[in-house]
């Protein structure tokens, strides 16, 4: 591609401080806003970053062979400098650009909210496929382009990252893609070309205040997802949760909630709720579910409402969810011979935490004592930690606090904020080691407790220091509850 054509796309959207300069005449051979990246041809764009200005690499990049440099602060009087107003949202708009606006030849939905959005989304994925619409998915467990299936490095990738992945969707024969977007990638414009057809939002908790530093700013980018929503749009939102209605007050899209109460255009309400899965009466039809837990009716509900946006039969939707797994990490269980019941959990908020604990304890028989085994992540949100600390206290038996991803921050004081929100800390188990923390628990837990391990869910990995430390909560369940012969329960 040449570069006079990303400049236009560049000056159309109003992004180009001196749109009269002219642009050079010269072959584009890939886009990057990693100067690591970049080759020879390349357009790198130099994003300002909440840790790295990419203006201190522009240098990098252009020694890698870079032929533009696209940067908010232009540095001298180059011509292969290019100043923009935005260099994120330039980054979003030659990246799609570039890998031609892949987005366009897909139905796309996107899934907001703070707890939720990765089941939600791979329960859509899992209907639209079921009912024969080969479906990407773009989530904080995994990337799906078709047939291959990529780690997770954000929930949301940079746009340099996304576009290339829903161009190969595209050749892999997808027609759609579900993605869940974040808070942050909201803010920092990762979507801003995508025209979504369905807009979900599942809930509006505590979480991610180190980065938004106001709730009132955490709720306001999210709000942009469905403030940017087309006339010819779905907005699908949680009626229930006090921050539904503002989610969706300035959009033009067609509005539709869920909830429990009276008035939602989808309602539900719970039958039954075992560790072995829901009965819901769903939009007048009752239904078994695989998954387990009021947090996943309202799942459940949300993706329900997505594919009935998308045009997709009532009996098909439902048929297909009741057929749905848990998905990895996210209230996956593993029952032992002696009726030990062990769950993993990604919660890793307050809202998060009680929501699996309280539906836990609805489960548990009258003498089984419910155990709770979390950390919280270094570098990120404290003021979450006691909270979540209080939770613990409040709705289990006995809580252990380990060691979660503790970054660059020391294990001990991460443990020490949580500890600071219970009333009776002296009670609880500190036991830093996550190894050490849930083989405690399965020496000293009785036939029949529930266990819960939380906070990492899907991840292999535990982050020490900039080290990655191979570790995950299902394997360490596995090999401290051995003697039990713990059994995966889908």
């Amino acid at each position: 591609m040449n570069w006079t054509d990303l400049h236009t796309r560049l000056a159309s959207e109003g992004l180009l401080m001196d749109p009269a300069a002219p642009a050079l005449d010269l072959t584009v051979t890939g886009v990057s806003q990693d100067s690591r990246h970049v080759h020879p041809g390349y357009v790198f764009t130099a994003v300002q970053g909440t840790q790295f200005d990419g203006h201190a690499y522009i240098q990098n990049a252009l020694d890698a062979g870079a032929y533009i440099i696209v940067c908010q602060e232009k540095p001298g009087q180059d011509p292969r400098f290019v100043q923009v107003s935005n260099t994120r949202k330039a980054a979003a708009v030659i990246a799609a650009t570039f890998y031609g606006d892949p987005a366009a030849s897909l139905h796309l939905t996107g899934v907001t909210g703070t707890n939720g959005k990765t089941t939600t989304g791979a329960l859509v994925q899992h209907v639209l496929e079921c009912t024969g619409t080969m479906t990407g998915l773009i989530g904080t467990v995994s990337y799906v382009t078709g047939q291959t299936t990529y780690p997770a490095q954000l929930t949301t990738p940079d746009a340099t990252q996304l576009q290339p992945m829903l161009a190969e969707m595209v050749r892999a024969g997808c027609q759609a893609c579900v993605i869940e977007v974040s808070s942050h990638a909201l803010d920092q414009y990762r979507t801003a070309t995508l025209n979504f057809s369905v807009g979900v939002f599942t809930n509006l908790m505590h979480d991610h205040l180190d980065y938004h530093t106001t709730a009132e700013q955490y709720l306001k980018s999210k709000k942009r997802l469905f403030d940017d929503l087309s006339p010819d749009a779905v907005a699908v939102y949680n009626q229930d949760d006090q921050a539904g209605r503002r989610m969706v007050e300035n959009t033009q899209a067609t509005q539709c909630s869920f909830g429990q109460n009276t008035d939602a255009d989808i309602r539900f309400s719970i039958v039954k709720d075992s560790p072995n899965g829901l009965q819901l009466r769903l939009d007048g039809q009752t239904s078994t579910f695989r998954l387990a837990g009021t947090f996943n009716a309202y799942n459940l509900a949300a993706a329900y409402g997505a594919a009935r946006a998308s045009g997709l039969p009532r009996t098909d939707v439902i048929e297909a969810l009741s057929e749905a797994r848990p998905v990895p990490g996210r209230f996956e269980q593993y029952l032992c011979d002696d009726a030990t019941r062990i769950v993993v959990d990604f919660a890793h908020t307050p809202d998060a935490l009680e929501q699996v604990l309280r539906s836990l304890a609805h489960a548990r028989q009258e003498t089984a004592r419910l155990w709770c085994v979390f950390g919280c992540g270094g570098n990120r949100d404290t003021m979450k930690r006691p909270l979540m600390g209080a939770v613990a206290e409040e709705l289990a038996d006995h809580v252990v606090v380990t060691n979660d991803n503790p970054r660059t921050e020391p294990a001990q004081a991460i443990a020490e904020d949580i500890l600071r929100g219970m009333k009776k800390p002296e009670r609880a188990h500190l036991i830093l080691s996550r190894t050490e923390a849930v083989q405690h628990v399965a020496q000293a837990c009785s036939a029949g407790d529930i266990v819960l391990v939380a906070g990492r869910g899907h991840e292999s990995a535990q982050d020490k220091n900039g080290v990655q430390v191979k570790l995950k909560d299902q394997d360490l369940v596995l090999e401290a509850f051995a003697s039990r012969n713990p059994k995966p329960l889908i």
